[in-house]
């Protein structure tokens, strides 16, 4: 090989490795995302039970 040649297949590596460190980084705040969905989900979820039991709920006085 010559030494452009080699240039070229380093430059080449490099963009898909910058590429794929691009597609790491989209993932990881995917999948941060998508388990703030989840814990808003369970937490929802809870209150509504609390809700439906008659329970007071948190931060919440009687009323009266």
């Amino acid at each position: 090989m010559t030494l452009i040649e080699v240039l070229v297949a380093m430059a080449v590596l490099g963009v898909g490795l910058f590429a794929a460190a691009g597609l790491q980084v989209r993932a990881l705040q995917a999948t941060e995302s998508a388990l703030r969905s989840t814990q808003a989900t369970y937490l929802a979820h809870g209150v509504l039970e609390q809700a439906r039991a008659g329970e007071t709920l948190p931060n919440q006085d009687s009323g009266q």
